[in-house]
């Protein structure tokens, strides 16, 4: 499959795409890389999350978190509303602003973990934590264990984004106790 921009869906024929939500849901092209457009949209995120990842421990970061997390879910919903229509299929490779939501939702155990004074002790440790949240994300995100696939059959942008919420908030759950217990600092 080549992930250009949408091909013409028949059925929404003479409906007029947004063009910001093309570029929202596609993560502003990176959706369209040729091969793993899932992992380049989950590394967007990696690398938007790493200036937040070095300032964890200040609470206007985390705040700024939550913030982002909000308004990625609100656009992530609203750009694939609008662009959903006009791919040929349910949940296109090209878009990846559901990888980049799920991504962030797995770091939010790291921003927990700093926000009650238990942060990474170095910033090697961070690294590792970054690296791993990464890994166990694409691991639930490709495998989708119950019930992230039934999820994924959900009609329109919600099974497009639910599916990989869910793998992001798994992934987050076992990067929070690996952060907690210090077996990777």
């Amino acid at each position: 499959m080549t992930n250009t921009l949408p091909t013409p869906n028949p059925a929404s024929a003479g409906a007029a795409v947004p063009r910001p939500a093309i570029l929202i849901a596609t993560g502003f092209g990176l959706g369209l890389v040729p091969r793993a457009p899932g992992t380049a949209g989950s590394l967007g995120a990696v690398v938007l999350f790493v200036p937040l990842l070095l300032g964890l421990e200040n609470p206007f970061v985390q705040l700024t978190y939550v913030i982002m997390i909000m308004f990625i879910a609100l656009m992530a919903l609203w750009a694939a509303e609008q662009a959903l229509p006009h791919w040929t299929t349910k949940d296109p490779q090209s878009v990846v602003i559901d990888e980049i939501l799920g991504q962030f939702l797995t770091y939010g155990g790291l921003v927990l973990a700093a926000a009650l004074g238990r942060a990474a002790g170095s910033l090697r440790a961070a690294g590792v934590l970054l690296l791993m949240g990464f890994v166990l994300f694409r691991v639930f995100d490709v495998f989708k264990p119950y019930p992230i696939r039934q999820c994924e059959r959900l009609p329109g942008a919600s099974g497009v984004l639910l599916d990989d919420t869910l793998a992001g908030l798994y992934a987050g759950a076992i990067l929070t106790l690996l952060a907690w217990s210090g077996w990777l600092n």
